[in-house]
Order: C-alpha cells, then sequence, then structure tokens
C-alpha cells in the first residue's frame, strides 16, 4: 500500500499540469520572499538616513478621538517616511509608513492600550507589519508575528484603508495647510 501511495505521489508530481503548479506556487512565494527582504533593507536605510532628511509636521484631525500628530520625512521633493501618531482615551497608535520612488512599500502599526481611560499607563502593546508591492498588500504579520491569509475580507480592508490614508497623509504633507483632515464617514 505504501509503494502504490508513493508512486501516486510520484506520478503526480512529475506531470506537467501539477509540477507547473508547484512551481508557480515556489516562484510566488521566493518572489514575494524577494520583495520583502528588498522593503526591509530600504525600511533599515530609510532610518538609518533620517537625520539627512527634511521633516514636516503636521496636525491630525477626525482620525482618532483625542487627535493626533503627523511627521513626515522628505528626501527632495519625495516622501520616505510618514509617522503618525494617533491619540484616544484608551490608548494610542503609531504608524509609520516607508516609501521607495513614491510608492507605499512598508507600515509598521504599534497599538498601545492604556490600563484606564486617560491615564497614560501603557497595559498592552500590538504590532503589526504591513509589506506592500505594486501598490498591493503582500505580507501582513499581526500581532502573534504571524502571515494573516491573503485575500480574506480584514486583508482586503486593511490594504484599502492603508492606501487610502497614505495618499491622504502625502497630500497632507506636501500641502500648505497645517491639519490633515480625515474624510468624513460615508452615510
Amino acid at each position: 500500500m505504501k509503494r502504490i501511495l508513493t508512486g501516486v505521489v510520484t506520478l503526480l508530481l512529475l506531470s506537467p499540469g501539477c509540477a507547473g503548479g508547484l512551481n508557480v506556487a515556489f516562484g510566488q512565494n521566493r518572489q514575494e520572499g524577494d520583495a520583502v527582504s528588498a522593503i526591509r533593507r530600504r525600511y533599515a536605510a530609510i532610518n538609518r538616513n533620517l537625520p539627512k532628511y527634511r521633516a514636516v509636521k503636521k496636525e491630525l484631525s477626525g482620525y482618532s478621538t483625542e487627535g493626533g500628530e503627523l511627521v513626515a520625512y522628505f528626501e527632495g521633493a519625495a516622501v520616505v517616511k510618514i509617522a503618525a501618531t494617533h491619540l484616544g482615551e484608551t490608548g494610542r497608535s503609531f504608524e509609520e509608513l516607508y516609501y521607495h520612488e513614491g510608492k507605499l512599500i512598508f507600515v509598521f502599526r504599534r497599538l498601545e492600550t492604556y490600563d484606564e481611560p486617560m491615564s497614560g499607563r501603557v497595559s498592552k502593546t500590538a504590532e503589526d507589519r504591513f509589506y506592500f508591492n505594486g501598490g498591493r498588500l503582500i505580507r501582513w504579520l499581526d500581532r502573534r508575528g504571524r502571515a494573516v491569509a491573503q485575500g480574506g475580507d480584514e486583508y482586503l480592508e486593511e490594504q484599502a484603508r492603508y492606501l487610502d490614508n497614505s495618499r491622504r497623509f502625502v497630500e497632507g504633507a506636501r500641502s500648505r495647510k497645517p491639519t490633515i483632515e480625515a474624510p468624513e464617514p460615508a452615510p
């Protein structure tokens, strides 16, 4: 029985359709891994060069209950990093958005929960990492460091939210206005 099962598996793996499928899947994982490695190198380079960039501060209004602040870092005319702080009654969040050639490539998000409302004393921290390539979220590492399955509703919502916020933040950072307003909620 074991021999038959081994033979069937071998035939399946050697058949053109299945082997091609395995190569495509392996190739996609390899490409994603290469993209993530390149993003990590760019992230490190941006943070290493942070003192060289021009920083622009803006207030954030409507993104959280207690306001917030955004700091955009420019290399010439290009935004390379945005750091946003969102304040709330029960906690605060920090988001760092990284760019390469005008495109969002990475988001680091840290959520801090207060031990009681408005105390400022952090009792719990959670971190997520979002990797983007070509205007798509290609990997999301959740609070436990596990990859979230692509294509689910929450995955697609996070992709859309970060791409939209990124666009708004970059436009706001380039604007002469001192405040970046959150969009009005849909009715």
